[in-house]
């Protein structure tokens, strides 16, 4: 009869357990101590330095560069928004001149829009 291996645990304290043997874990013991992560952590902050001061200075220049460009872009808005405030008072100068001008052409065209508005709501209701 062919022997079957066992699919059991072995118990945490079996002596086999003890040396794993594995060289790239190797099993803390009294003359293996677990190395501490100081060393570690100062080794990666050392290593980080350099990356996070470049880090800092670049979010300091996009922060200079975004304030800068929407500061002109405030600016360009503002200037549009002048000319578009003087080119509706030209218009509307230019309209009440018109109307002063002409009042019978301006109370034609109130007219001619009252009838047109009353015959597409007239064959709309139909």
């Amino acid at each position: 009869m062919p022997n079957k291996p066992s699919l059991t645990t072995p118990p945490a304290n079996d002596p086999s357990l003890d040396n794993l043997g594995h060289p790239a874990i190797p099993f803390p013991s009294s003359a293996n101590p677990p190395v501490q992560t100081e060393p570690v952590v100062e080794k990666t902050a050392e290593i980080m330095q350099p990356a996070s001061e470049k880090l800092t200075a670049l979010r300091a220049q996009a922060g200079s560069k975004l304030r800068s460009e929407t500061d002109q872009a405030i600016r360009k808005l503002g200037a549009h928004s002048e000319k578009l405030y003087v080119s509706q008072a030209k218009l509307l100068d230019n309209c009440h001149s018109q109307l002063r001008k002409q009042p019978m052409i301006f109370l034609g065209l109130a007219v001619a829009t009252a009838v047109a508005v009353s015959v597409l709501l007239h064959r709309q209701m139909r």
